[in-house]
């Protein structure tokens, strides 16, 4: 029983004091980025989503293995205000994190549900027309479904409800629905920055710009085409609407990105893509080498040690 309360109450504190460390290091790697105008979505992405990650990877892959490997099962010990404090904070922090996980997930659910008893298929296209839904939305994290409003059906033509379906589904295919998901529950401190905000805003700009450019195809006519359709969404009345999207769902209209999304389809500028190769297969191959090296380097009795330090020298 000690060793499993050792583990909860050192492993939050490893836990908040790299989440500290990652959101230093990532508030550094975010301005850097803005300032340099960088446009990889897959990094902008990373950086904002770097202290949740290193925290969560260093707390399951290399302090809890180190601790349970060499710490004896009956030692008694007594935490200091330091780490106690610092345990506190990552337990707010994961208890944030697990409430938004699960409200977005459930609310999520339960608009789905309720949009698909009044649904209908569309011909050809993969959506459903669905009723309180103002414009076309990606609903749905892990299976996302495409939803199109009443009004905008009734409003888009033919070719202009294609573009804007094809925009969708780009979307989809980039899993943009789970990252937005991530983003929203990222366990972190560094979400509570304003850089980690400029950071999401210029994720979500690359995304939209990227999803725009996959429905196009590189053709320009296409481009006025999506244009058009976007303004169009943009002036329907968002009156009676009774499915509002979840920060988790991608809506195709998103205000503040309208002027920029509709000068660059109507300029041609969305032919060509930003470059945006995943990062996800390096950092994939990276993080579990790091943890097998740190084992072969038997590195992990030194962060035992460290942390035996720690526990009896801290306050």
């Amino acid at each position: 029983m000690r060793l499993v309360l050792s583990s909860v109450l050192l492993g939050l504190a490893w836990f908040g004091a790299i989440n500290i460390a990652g959101t230093i290091v990532a508030s550094l790697m975010g301005r850097a980025a803005i300032a340099g105008g960088v446009r990889h979505a897959s990094l902008l992405l990373s950086i904002r989503l770097l202290p949740a990650a290193a925290s969560v990877f260093f707390v399951s892959a290399i302090f809890l293995p180190a601790h349970w490997r060499f710490e004896e099962a009956n030692t008694r010990e007594s935490f200091g205000l330091v780490l106690g404090a610092i345990a506190v904070v990552a337990a707010s922090v994961l208890l944030r994190s697990v409430f938004r996980a699960i409200h977005t997930a459930w609310r999520g659910h339960r608009l789905l549900v309720a949009a698909r008893r009044t649904a209908t298929p569309l011909a050809d296209c993969n959506a459903l027309a669905v009723r309180g839904l103002r414009g076309v939305s990606l609903a749905g994290v892990l299976r996302p479904q495409i939803l199109v409003g009443r009004d905008a059906l009734d409003a888009l033509s033919a070719a202009e409800l294609d573009a804007a379906i094809s925009h969708e589904v780009a979307h989809r295919r980039s899993r943009d629905n789970l990252k937005r998901f991530l983003l929203h529950c990222s366990p972190d401190l560094f979400g509570l920055l304003p850089i980690a905000r400029r950071l999401e805003a210029r994720w979500e700009a690359e995304a939209e710009c990227q999803a725009d450019a996959a429905a196009v195809g590189g053709d320009d006519r296409r481009g006025v085409v999506l244009a058009s359709a976007l303004v169009k969404v943009a002036r329907l009345k968002s009156r009676g609407a009774t499915i509002v999207p979840t920060p988790a769902w991608s809506a195709f209209h998103v205000p503040t990105l309208l002027e920029m999304r509709v000068r660059r389809l109507v300029g041609g500028n969305a032919i060509e893509r930003s470059p945006n190769r995943p990062l996800w297969t390096p950092l994939a191959f990276a993080a579990p080498t790091a943890a097998v090296v740190i084992w072969l380097a038997d590195l992990s009795y030194g962060l035992h040690l460290i942390t035996e330090a720690l526990v009896t020298h801290l306050p």
